[in-house]
């Protein structure tokens, strides 16, 4: 069985990418989007999530698309919530619907 890769933080993407590759610092781009420094030092650390809306800022300052930015974080999220499942020992319904 072909093992997958874990998805890339689309943070790491937004640093490695557009902010290391433009030679910018942390506040200039953080001005750039209309966030504060202390934001977009939380994406860029994968601390927090890529937002619709910073998805938007991120697409009109950089480019790409919001979907884009936005798929990249829901893939990343749901890679992390498919580690976690593994613990819950959930067992599937087996009963019938009720028609209503």
């Amino acid at each position: 069985m072909k093992r997958k890769m874990r998805p890339v933080h689309p943070g790491e993407i937004l640093r490695e990418e557009v902010i290391n590759a433009y030679d910018l610092k942390t506040g200039e781009a953080a001005k750039m989007l209309g966030v504060s420094r202390q934001t977009l030092h939380n994406i860029i650390h994968e601390k927090s999530d890529i937002t619709p809306d910073m998805a938007f800022r991120i697409s009109q300052v950089f480019g790409g698309t919001a979907d884009i930015w936005a798929n990249m974080q829901t893939k990343y999220n749901l890679h992390l919530a498919a580690e976690r499942a593994k613990s819950f020992k959930l067992k599937p319904y087996r009963g019938q619907l009720q028609s209503v």
